[in-house]
C-alpha cells in the first residue's frame, strides 16, 4: 500500500510540476543566480527600476567570496580585504545607502624578503632599490605610466601576450618580477606566464598611483594615504546593507540546478530545503562562476557561448584566521611574502577597526589572516591538503616573520575557495566581449568580468542589466 501512495504521491507531483512548467505567463520579469557582488549589483539595479525579479542564492548569506568571521570582539575577512576607492555604480550604491567607508590607515603595505621586514611606502621602495638599483626600478614606473595613453589596438594587443613576455620585452628587473609573481598568485592564482599583459597592467598601476618619478616614493612620509578602502567591520557588510534593502527578493538556501527555454520566457528549477521548485521569467541574469554558468545554462547558451565559458579557470585559495592572545603581525595592514612558497600576504586583521574604534586599541585579542595560494594554475594541489597540513605550512613557512608563531597561535579558522576569481590568461579579454556580444534573454555577470576585484564584479552586475534592458 505504502509503495501505491508513494507512486501515486510522485506523478501527481509530476503533473504538477509539468503543468507549472508549461505555464504561457512569466511569474517574474527577471531571476538572478547568485547573491554575491555582482548579484546583488544587478538586483539593487533591478528594483531601482521597479522590475518585478527574485534572487536565488543557494547559501545562507549574500556576498560571495566577500565574507567574514568574528572573533571576540574583532571582525576579519575570510575573502575580499578591501577595495580600491569607491566609483561607478558601487560608489552610487555606498552612496544611496549610507554604508560608511573607511580608508585604510598607514601603514598599508608592508614586504618581507630574506629574513628583513619592510614597513611602509618609503621601506618597500627601498627594498626595490636595493634590489634592482634607481634607475631601473624608474624605467619600470615610466613604463607603467606609457600605458595610459595606449590605443585601442594597442591595448588589445598586450591581451594576446603574458605578463612574463611583456616583462621581458621591456627588460625589467628579476626582483620586480618575482614581486609582481607574488602578487598575481595571491590575486589572480596563476603566475607571470599565465596571466595577460593587459591584466597584469591595471594592477601595478594601482600600486603607483600618481607616481612619475622614484623619489615620489622614497620622500613621502607614512602618514600619505593608502588609496585603499572597506568598512569598520570589513567588505562583507557592504553585501549584507543591499542584501537588506532587497529583503525578501533573496531566497536563500536555493540552489539552481537548471535552466531551460519556456514557452515564453525562461524556466528555473532549484532546489530549497530538500524540495524541487520551478519558475519562470523573462530573463535570467546569471551571477555564477563560468562554469557554474555553462552548466546551469547548458540547455540555452549556444556551443560556441559554452566553449568560451568552459576555457575560463579558476585560482585557488585558502585564507587561515589565526587567533592569539599576543600580536603575530601588527605593524601594518599587509605585509607581502615575497620569498614564500605557498603563502603570499599576512594581514593584520584588526588593523582598521583598533584605528577607528578607540575602545578596541588595547583588547588584547588578535586576529592574523594568512593568504595561500597555488604556484599557478595547473596547481590543485592546495585545497587537497588537510586543515593539519595547512597549518604546517603556515608554520613553517611563517618561523622566520613570526618568531615562535606556533606558541602564540590559540585557534584558527580555515577558508577554502574552489571558485575564488577567473584567471585573465592570454586572449581573456578579447573572449569576454565576444561572449557578451552574443547574449539574449540570459545575461552573465560576476566571475567572468574585467578585473578580479568586488567592486568589478559589482559593475558587471548593473551592466548585465543595462544589456538585458536594451532588449
Amino acid at each position: 500500500m505504502k509503495i501505491v501512495q508513494m507512486v501515486t504521491q510522485v506523478a501527481l507531483a509530476t503533473l504538477l510540476y509539468s503543468s507549472h512548467a508549461l505555464s504561457s505567463e512569466p511569474q517574474y520579469e527577471y531571476v538572478v543566480v547568485g547573491a554575491g557582488s555582482a548579484g546583488l549589483s544587478a538586483a539593487y539595479k533591478l528594483k531601482s527600476l521597479n522590475k518585478e525579479f527574485i534572487v536565488l542564492e543557494k547559501n545562507e548569506r549574500p556576498g560571495g567570496i566577500a565574507e567574514n568571521g568574528t572573533h571576540g570582539r574583532f571582525h576579519y575577512a575570510k575573502g575580499t580585504e578591501y577595495l580600491g576607492e569607491p566609483e561607478g555604480y558601487l560608489a552610487k550604491v555606498i552612496q544611496e545607502l549610507k554604508i560608511p567607508m573607511v580608508e585604510i590607515p598607514s601603514p598599508m603595505d608592508a614586504s618581507f624578503f630574506q629574513g628583513n621586514m619592510y614597513v611602509g611606502g618609503q621601506e618597500v621602495a627601498r627594498l626595490t632599490i636595493e634590489h634592482t638599483g634607481e634607475q631601473e626600478f624608474q624605467k619600470f614606473i615610466t613604463l607603467l605610466n606609457s600605458t595610459k595613453e595606449l590605443t585601442f589596438k594597442e591595448l588589445r594587443k598586450l591581451d594576446t601576450i603574458s605578463a612574463k613576455e611583456w616583462l621581458d620585452v621591456h627588460k625589467i628587473s628579476p626582483f620586480i618580477q618575482q614581486r609582481y609573481n607574488v602578487m598575481a598568485r595571491g590575486l589572480f592564482g596563476a603566475n607571470l606566464t599565465e596571466i595577460s599583459a593587459l591584466s597584469f597592467i591595471p594592477e601595478a598601476i594601482f600600486d603607483y598611483v600618481d607616481v612619475e618619478d622614484v623619489s615620489d616614493l622614497t620622500e613621502s612620509d607614512a602618514t600619505s594615504h593608502s588609496e585603499s578602502w572597506t568598512t569598520q567591520t570589513g567588505i562583507a557588510s557592504i553585501a549584507t546593507a543591499i542584501a537588506s534593502e532587497l529583503n525578501k527578493q533573496i531566497q536563500y538556501h536555493s540552489s539552481v540546478n537548471k535552466i531551460s527555454k519556456a514557452e515564453i520566457g525562461y524556466q528555473v528549477e532549484f532546489i530549497r530545503d530538500g524540495e524541487l521548485h520551478t519558475l519562470t521569467t523573462e530573463k535570467v541574469i546569471l551571477a555564477t562562476p563560468a562554469p557554474v554558468a555553462a552548466y546551469l545554462a547548458k540547455d540555452v547558451l549556444s556551443n560556441e557561448q559554452k566553449n568560451i565559458l568552459e576555457q575560463v579557470k579558476y585560482a585557488q585559495y585558502a585564507t587561515v584566521a589565526l587567533f592569539s592572545d599576543v600580536p603575530i603581525f601588527n605593524q601594518a595592514f599587509d605585509l607581502a611574502i615575497l620569498d614564500g612558497q605557498v603563502i603570499t600576504d599576512l594581514y593584520d586583521a584588526t588593523w582598521v577597526e583598533r584605528h577607528y574604534l578607540p575602545e578596541l586599541r588595547d583588547v588584547k585579542e588578535y586576529v592574523a589572516s594568512v593568504y595561500m595560494a597555488p604556484q599557478g594554475v595547473a596547481d590543485k594541489s592546495l585545497l587537497k591538503r588537510s586543515d593539519a597540513e595547512l597549518m604546517d605550512i603556515i608554520f613553517n613557512e611563517l618561523n622566520l616573520v613570526v618568531p615562535d608563531l606556533k606558541e602564540k597561535v590559540t585557534g584558527y579558522d580555515i577558508k577554502r575557495f574552489y571558485h575564488a576569481y577567473p584567471v585573465f590568461n592570454k586572449g581573456y579579454f578579447t573572449r569576454l566581449y565576444q561572449l557578451k556580444s552574443t547574449l539574449s534573454g540570459v545575461y552573465l555577470a560576476g566571475d567572468y568580468m574585467a578585473y578580479p576585484t568586488f567592486d568589478a564584479a559589482f559593475e558587471s552586475g548593473y551592466k548585465a542589466v543595462l544589456q538585458a534592458e536594451k532588449e
